[in-house]
This record gives structure tokens, sequence and C-alpha cells, in this order.
């Protein structure tokens, strides 16, 4: 959805960029010794403009004969270099959406590392002869090296594999893990507190780290603004790689043992929907805004809130291209997103307009679900 957004944003751009190179075109030649007719400029000007428009409509290049050929030139130039910069545009943004996917992998493998980097520099602190002077006394009788969690994180291969083909180092930023422990985690009271008794239960270790990981690694600086660099969605990923961090903690103390989890059971399958998604809610965009615009009878669609509109069109492809997936969880999934992403009232707009329009489409027979009880949107 918010790359759906992004993309209409930059084709927006591209529209008024080509508007520009055809006003361009028409501007008085202030270097010219010659009479210019300023008035027919500005009139090819408008008519180039208006052929351009027409073309984005039409899908083609105007043929129009009785068209001056420098009017039909500039207006058809337009056209292939907006077409061509939109190509190029969603070419980049369906990359850039899978890629977002995957990163949020490399960060949850990142923001375990980070654990095990911060485990480290404790332990080098633990095991310092000599005091800093400057800083404020911290118990040594225990500290995060010693933490169960921790110790199993840094003895799990799998960890390591994944880190290692990842190519997640701390090298480079090896400064701003000891900024975080002396800074930050050594003034923090739970730590401390931990810090002054050699002996701990399991859970006193699982609430520790889980306590690190909340408070210290994902609300406060530095830690935070250095995922929001690393990614740049992270406001949304965020959310996503603390649960399974969480998770992956838990796990430690479960009978299974401790395991990484998978962000996805199946990678390509999961990318050929995101993928399928995208391309098909462009290919059919004027199919959709025509099924919004009857739908809409009451409403000017060009005044619907745009995101809302993307939902709407999003929840269309997948209504319309996925036979397998029922209509009541498209249409609760696309409904949660209005509410979070949207105005206050979308979600029941989305809601309502998706619920009129699978009927629809059921009956005149454009919505066709293969499994049983997959049309029921109730």
């Amino acid at each position: 959805m918010q790359a759906f957004y992004a993309l209409r944003q930059s084709e927006l751009s591209s529209r008024q960029l080509a508007v520009d190179a055809i006003t361009e075109t028409f501007q008085r030649d202030l270097n010219s010794m010659e009479v210019q007719n300023l008035q027919q400029l500005e009139g090819y000007r408008r008519l180039a403009t208006v052929l351009f428009e027409e073309g984005l409509k039409a899908g083609k290049p105007s043929e129009e004969e009785d068209i001056p050929r420098k009017v039909l030139v500039a207006a058809n130039q337009a056209l292939v270099e907006y077409r061509n910069s939109t190509t190029k545009e969603r070419q980049r943004v369906l990359q850039a959406l899978i890629d977002d996917v995957r990163t949020l992998d490399n960060s949850y493998i990142r923001l375990l590392t980070l654990l095990l980097e911060l485990a480290h520099v404790a332990q080098i602190d633990r095991e310092r002869l000599y005091e800093d002077v400057d800083a404020r006394p911290i118990a040594k009788e225990s500290g995060l090296d010693k933490n169960r969690m921790i110790k199993a994180l840094r003895e799990f291969k799998p960890l390591e594999v994944e880190q290692i083909r990842r190519k997640v180092e701390w090298g480079e930023d090896f400064q701003m893990v000891r900024t975080i422990y002396n800074d930050i985690l050594k003034e923090d009271d739970t730590y401390r507190a931990y810090c002054e008794t050699t002996q701990h239960t399991a859970d006193e270790d699982q609430q520790l780290v889980q306590h690190i990981l909340r408070n210290v690694l994902l609300k406060q600086e530095p830690a935070k603004s250095y995922f929001e660099e690393w990614d740049l969605s992270w406001s949304e990923n965020g959310e996503v790689v603390r649960s399974m961090a969480i998770k992956t903690l838990k796990s430690v103390q479960t009978a299974d043992g401790l395991k990484l989890l998978a962000l996805t059971d199946d990678w390509e399958e999961d990318r050929f929907f995101l993928e399928t998604l995208y391309k098909k809610a462009l290919e059919n965009d004027d199919e959709y805004e025509s099924l919004l615009a009857d739908q809409l009878t009451n409403w000017d669609v060009e005044r619907v809130a745009q995101l809302d509109k993307i939902i709407l069109k999003l929840a269309l492809a997948e209504l319309l291209n996925f036979p397998n997936i029922p209509v009541k969880v498209t249409i609760n999934e696309f409904i949660e997103l209005a509410k979070v992403y949207s105005t206050p009232k979308s979600g029941k707009f989305v809601n309502g307009i998706l619920d009129s329009l699978s009927e629809k489409l059921k009956t005149s027979g454009q919505l066709r679900k293969s499994g049983r009880g997959l049309l029921d949107n109730k």
C-alpha cells in the first residue's frame, strides 16, 4: 500500500515534468533577434499539453495530421518520456518492495546479534581490573554476558551462520555498542540490580534480556536511530522485528529449545503473491477505477482519500486474482489497513464499499473462488 502511494506520487511528479518540458519547448527564445509570435507560442503550448493528456488517457501518441508538427512532436515526446520514466519507476518500486520485505529478516538477525555485542562489551567491563574513576560504580557479581539467554544465542550455530550469510558485522559500529552500554545500560536500574547478585532464575534472565531489547535497544538512542537509518521502513517493520526477537528469546525456555523464526514459510510463494498483486493492480487500474466509480454513485470518486482508493484497488486486485483467498479474509485485511494508515472513518468506508462490491461481483460472475465457503463475506 505504501509502495503504491509512493508510486502514485512519483507518477504525478513525472507527469508535471512532462508538462514542464512542453512549456519549455514553447518559451520565448530570448537569444533570438527575430520577431516571435507569443500568442501563437502560448496556443501551441496549450494544444501540446491537451494532446499529451489525451495520449495518457488513450494509451498511445496522437496521430492527427492537421496538428502543427512542432506541437505534435512536443506532445508525443513528452508522452514517451513520461512512459519511460513511469515504467522504470514501477520496476524500481517493485524491487524496493521486495527488498523491504527481505530487510525484515536482516533486521531480525541484526537485533539478536546486537544483544550479543552488548554482552561482549559487558564482559569486557566486568573483567576490567581498574574502575573508570569518572563512571558510576556498578556491581560486578554478574552481567549480561552471564545471562542464560545470551549464552544460548552465542552457542546457537544457526544464528552464527545467518549472521555470516547476511554479512551482519559490528566492527564499524562497535563504538555505538560501547555507548549503549556505558551511557544507557550501566545507568539502567533494572540492569544494575541484576548485576548485584550471581544467582538468577531462568525467568529472571529472560525478563532482563527482554527489558534490554524493549527499553534500551528499541526505544533509546543511538540504537533507535541506527535501525531507522538502516531500514527506511523501520516505523512499520520495527514492531514485527521486535515480536520475532521476543519469540526467539522465549523459545530458549521451551521443550524444543532455541530456534530462529522465519518471516515466511515459503518465500517464493509469498513473492509470487506480492508481485502478482502489485502488477494486477497496475494493469487493471482503469477497470478498478470504473468499478469504484459505479459503486460511489453519491460520491465524487476524485475526492475520495487517495489512500482509500489505493486500499480499495488493492483489495479488488486480491479479490479478483487470487481464487484461494476467502472474500471475508481479503475484506478484513484491507479494513485493518484502512484503520491504521488512512483517516479515522476509512475502516467503515472501506468495509461498506468492499462488502457491496463483492456481492455485485459475485452476482455478475466476475468473482470466482475455488473452495467451498470462500465466497462468503459475512
